[in-house]
């Protein structure tokens, strides 16, 4: 109480607190950093992974935080902590903290677009990306073992070829794995367009 009544340190949630820097007033500790630590098995994903790893355009002032521990979503120093699924995932050190690899990044990304960020967002980060490992992203898919997952990702990153530079192997492995009934990527969405590649209705998106 007396380090808190000096500002040395500033309570995020119960049990957790962050030094404080006394110049500026600001914690210490970035924001991924705290998501991170908000429980043991804690990681930062999706979006905000994107954003740690500096490929997001913009930051929207959000961390989701990857954990089995439950946790009502939070507002702290201005940013909103938000609880995600966790799942097995490639995890390594960006932006300070444990974050989901970039291939890790791109299929979470895609398979979570409706609830999280939105395709367009998406595509923003992935033409921003150094070149994706084809074996990491199928090694992700695999893991998922989701046919639909592999039409959306077949797509998304088909569309964006120019960018990520996929081999064609990718694209073919992602085909083999596809459902086959035709499916909605935006569930109620207008404007979809059927892509008979990828038996998919999927919107359309800026590309630059």
């Amino acid at each position: 109480n007396d380090y808190q009544s000096k500002g040395y340190i500033d309570r995020i949630l119960r049990n957790l607190y962050t030094v404080m820097d006394v110049e500026t007033g600001e914690p210490m500790l970035n924001r991924y950093q705290i998501g991170s630590r908000l429980f043991p098995d804690a990681y930062v994903a999706l979006y905000s992974a994107f954003e740690a790893w500096g490929y997001a355009p913009r930051d929207f002032g959000e961390v989701y935080v990857a954990t089995e521990s439950r946790f009502t979503d939070f507002r702290y120093n201005g940013v909103f902590y938000r609880q995600v699924k966790r799942r097995e995932a490639d995890v390594e050190q960006g932006g300070g903290a444990p974050v989901t690899g970039l291939e890790q990044t791109v299929v979470d990304s895609i398979h979570n677009c409706e609830k999280v960020a939105g395709l367009e967002r998406i595509a923003e980060c992935i033409m921003r990306l150094p070149v994706l490992d084809s074996d990491k992203l199928l090694g992700c898919l695999e893991r998922y073992g989701k046919g639909f997952l592999y039409q959306k990702c077949g797509y998304v990153l088909e569309q964006l070829q120019e960018y990520v530079g996929l081999p064609e192997r990718f694209f073919r492995e992602c085909r083999g794995h596809c459902a086959s009934t035709v499916r909605y990527m935006v569930k109620g969405a207008e404007g979809l367009i059927y892509h008979k590649r990828w038996g998919i209705y999927a919107p359309y998106f800026k590309k630059g």
